[in-house]
């Protein structure tokens, strides 16, 4: 690494501006290593879902360009804060992929490093803000294109990580490549996120020796007042690169309450489609189904999904409906039972959600039988578990059929047939014994026998 620092160091009057001199020296003490220029984008590949934040690291003896270390050999941890919208689902950890040749570098989610990083910048910020001389406010400005703006920017969220041991050696040259997928934040009250997908990066680095090792607490050096920086503590840019993409977000809801089945049947779920975006084009999407009974099948009622005009304000489309009926196969055991809804882009992306099939084998439940002695027939109530044909029979009997369109109580009239018929007007009372069968819109059919004993006074 030149010198350059150092002599900014010796031409500045005020401490305070020195200060910023010696944080980056400390960058070019530390290591040289950064962001490469240029390459922070935000993307969504898929077309929907995660955001891909990508960037490179590279070794560097300017802090402008990719090059050779200009620093000695040294053992180095990274520090990397991303800035993405508020709500957004971070990944645990990421892999810096080496360009080229040599050792990936694995990035673990890190509690410390997004306050810490976000109180060195505004540190920072402030140094450079005291410049009054127009020498000063030159140096300043040239401070601030290796150091950074405030990190993270207003409006955004920063999520921090912390690197494995990375071992730098001088002159060598070396270079990462880096993809983070994000989850999308939920837009507002409830509603999908329309975007855009702002990001921006920091970048740090921190010296790991016997006397400092990896497993200790992240400290960014703040560069306040004339104290010197600690060499235990990490040298944290501010916001040095930005990117945004238009991105696209599909949320599907499933019914609040599992929709009936009966083993045998079907059953019908109704999922809402919500789709906002603020990306040039409006893609359809290929619907498919799944469910978790065994040997059940689950269909959407249309193959495509295409969302409606966006709203010019809220970037959001109309909202959809798409039905999934599912075939219930007779050995199915009852039970609760899952149903997917899938929504794939054409770029590959995939929007997706689970509902809930109840099924259960159809039940008959008899009521109080009520009966009418001047004519010598009975009335007996059925409780029918749904919609469907309800046919009792039974020996002496007149066969009797009702239909219910919905689960309820059915009232059955018993009037003695033949030769029982002589027999009840002959003795004044006969048993008959009846069979109740049930027979579902969809479903297996279900039966339940009863006596009965007709009165005739």
């Amino acid at each position: 690494m030149p010198n350059q620092p150092i002599s900014r160091v010796r031409r500045f009057a005020r401490p305070a501006l020195a200060l910023i001199a010696a944080g980056a020296l400390v960058l070019a003490v530390a290591g040289c290593s950064i962001v490469k220029p240029g390459s922070f984008t935000v993307g969504q590949p898929g077309g929907v879902g995660s955001v891909r934040v990508h960037f490179n690291l590279c070794t560097t003896d300017t802090l402008a360009a990719c090059g050779p270390n200009g620093s000695e050999a040294e053992t180095l941890q990274y520090l990397v804060g991303i800035a993405v919208p508020p709500g957004s689902t971070p990944p645990a950890s990421f892999t810096a992929v080496p360009v080229g040749g040599g050792a990936p570098i694995t990035f673990t989610r890190n509690d410390e490093v997004a306050p810490e990083m976000a109180a060195s910048s505004v540190a920072i910020q402030k140094l450079l803000a005291q410049a009054e001389t127009p020498e000063e406010k030159a140096e300043a400005e040239a401070f601030r294109q290796v150091l950074g703006d405030l990190w993270p920017p207003s409006g955004l969220e920063g999520v921090g990580y912390l690197s494995t041991t990375v071992q730098e050696f001088k002159e060598q040259s070396v270079e990462w490549s880096v993809d983070a997928d994000f989850g999308l934040p939920a837009g507002a009250s409830g509603a999908p996120f329309a975007g855009p997908f702002n990001g921006a990066i920091a970048f740090g680095i921190r010296v790991v020796s016997g006397t400092a090792p990896e497993s200790r607490p992240v400290r960014c050096i703040k560069l306040e007042g004339e104290v010197m920086p600690n060499e235990s503590e990490a040298f944290c840019s501010g916001t040095t690169q930005r990117a945004q993409v238009a991105s696209a977000d599909l949320l599907i809801s499933p019914p609040k309450k599992p929709a009936p089945a009966f083993v045998g049947g079907s059953g019908e779920l109704a999922f809402s489609l919500k789709y906002a975006s603020t990306a040039p084009a409006t893609p359809t999407f290929a619907l498919s189904a799944t469910t978790s009974a065994k040997g059940g099948k689950a269909k959407a009622n249309t193959k495509n999904f295409k969302p409606g005009t966006l709203d010019a304000t809220t970037h959001q489309a109309p909202n959809g409906t798409s039905k999934v009926t599912v075939t219930v196969p007779k050995k199915v055991k009852p039970g609760t039972y899952s149903v997917t809804l899938n929504a794939k882009a054409p770029q590959g992306g995939v929007a997706s959600a689970v509902g809930k099939l109840k099924v259960t084998k159809p039940k008959l439940k008899f009521g109080k039988v009520t009966l009418n002695t001047a004519k010598g027939t009975a009335t007996l109530k059925v409780k029918v578990p749904g919609a469907g044909k309800l046919t009792v029979t039974g020996k002496g009997v007149k066969k009797a059929k009702k239909k219910a369109k919905k689960a309820k109580t059915l009232k059955i009239k018993l009037t003695s047939s033949g030769a029982a018929s002589a027999t009840l007007a002959k003795t004044g009372s006969l048993k008959v014994k009846v069979k109740a069968t049930f027979k579902p819109t969809s479903g297996i059919s279900v039966s339940k026998k009863k006596s009965v004993v007709l009165k005739l006074r």
